[in-house]
């Protein structure tokens, strides 16, 4: 039985990591000796004459200081990984490729204590000087398999670059959220917003969000990028800091969980307390409902999830159908409420009152090449006050012909941006007929 400290220390490591781990155990356990001794290695020399890999790991051979270089053959490496991974569907021959590459290694040995080689270390899962990977399946420590990660990830941080992409502070950001390290965190957010390269229509959007709720509310996000523009807001502009996130990706961190409940006032039965359901006795699904009924059963403050991923949350399957009963509409994010209520009427309020949907109608700035990879989202954030707002253009056009006219013609400017951008419309249209 592992001891307190040890699960402590797993649960601070994400859910496909370490289930990756025991899947590595039990592959390796189910092997009889035969054929452990013969395994095919014939995939293994295949992928190895991957061309990209072989480019980049020529390249960095002639430019052994070029952290540019080692990050992309560290990302080709992985990739193979993934590959022989998906071809095989065992996960001896992909930790044999890794170990034979020896990619983050060599990185070790160019480029130590640089930001690149400690990204890639905990990325990789690195861990110096292994043993040979067959007598580490065969005889696995799981603690020691992680326990360079988080000096890894801490080091990383450290020396975080000047010139970091967006890339690194939305990596970053989660794992200081799952340890709690405020100091760095608001640290990190600060540096995030002064670099100018999260886009202020996502704040607009995150903002309008938090505005549609009532005070002391939750919000429960799919993932951070629902969250890490809310902390931004609370953090570094100060507003609406009396709003509670939730990330539903770390719900299985213990300590995350019951600080979230020690700070809307929630009592840790001794279910919570002795943390059965944090111990891999259940699927991850089955948690996540159980959490989540806990929190509508017991929460004194309003919870709202969010409308943009609602299909995405429990892991892709969604709010069971018995809960969807209860969660309501209103604009941006859904309310859960065991009683029924006149959820229009606040949706209306919001329009009219607290949502600021000015800045859809025309962007007054140049696209910066850096936030390229935001465009989807920032598409699909726009398309949402369609989808979710249209239903009150018959009530406006019935009760304020005005508001209706208003309504209506920023739906048209918002239709407008995006088919600039090549984006499908005619969904959107349709809305307005």
């Amino acid at each position: 039985m592992l001891s307190k400290q040890t699960k402590k220390f797993i649960m601070k490591h994400s859910i496909f990591t370490i289930l990756l781990v025991f899947i590595i155990v039990f592959d390796a356990n189910a092997r009889n000796t035969e054929s452990s001794q013969s395994t095919d290695t014939s995939s293994i020399d295949s992928i190895m004459m991957d061309s990209s890999y072989n480019y980049w790991n020529n390249y960095v051979k002639q430019h052994p200081d070029d952290e540019g270089a080692w990050l992309e053959l560290f990302e080709q490496s992985e990739n193979m990984v993934r590959n022989l991974l998906d071809k095989t569907r065992s996960y001896h021959e992909p930790q044999k490729l890794r170990a034979q590459m020896n990619v983050v290694g060599r990185m070790e040995q160019a480029i130590p204590k640089t930001y690149t080689f400690y990204y890639c270390a905990y990325e990789g899962g690195y861990r110096p000087h292994t043993e040979d990977i067959d007598s580490l399946l065969k005889k696995p420590d799981i603690p020691t398999l992680f326990m360079h990660r988080e000096e890894y990830a801490d080091s990383a941080i450290a020396v975080f670059p000047n010139n970091a992409t967006a890339d690194d502070y939305e990596y970053w950001i989660p794992y200081l959220i799952e340890e709690q390290d405020t100091l760095r965190l608001h640290k990190m957010l600060r540096n995030y917003y002064e670099s100018g390269l999260y886009p202020e229509e996502m704040l607009q959007y995150h903002f309008n969000e938090l505005q549609g709720m009532e005070e002391g509310g939750i919000y429960i996000g799919y993932a951070s990028p629902d969250i890490i523009g809310k902390l931004i807001l609370q953090v570094v502009l100060g507003v609406h800091k009396d709003k509670i996130l939730y990330d539903e990706d770390h719900l299985m961190d213990r300590e995350y969980v019951i600080d979230l409940f020690q700070k809307i006032g929630i009592p840790i039965d001794e279910k919570f307390e002795e943390n059965p359901i944090f111990m891999w006795q259940q699927s991850q699904i089955k948690t996540l409902e159980v959490f989540m009924r806990y929190l509508f059963d017991n929460s004194t403050h309003p919870i709202y999830l969010s409308a943009h991923n609602m299909k995405h949350l429990f892991l892709g399957t969604g709010v069971p159908e018995d809960l969807q009963a209860s969660i309501y509409n209103e604009g941006l994010t859904m309310r859960y409420s065991p009683r029924p209520y006149n959820n229009k009427a606040v949706k209306r309020r919001n329009i009219e009152q607290r949502y600021r949907l000015e800045y859809l109608r025309m962007p007054f700035h140049p696209a910066k090449e850096e936030q390229s990879q935001f465009q989807a989202s920032l598409d699909a954030y726009a398309a949402n006050y369609i989808r979710l707002l249209h239903d009150q253009l018959s009530y406006y056009k019935q009760h304020d012909y005005e508001r209706y006219q208003w309504l209506k013609s920023t739906f048209m400017d918002i239709i407008s941006q995006l088919e600039k951008k090549n984006y499908d419309v005619n969904e959107l249209k349709h809305y307005l007929r």
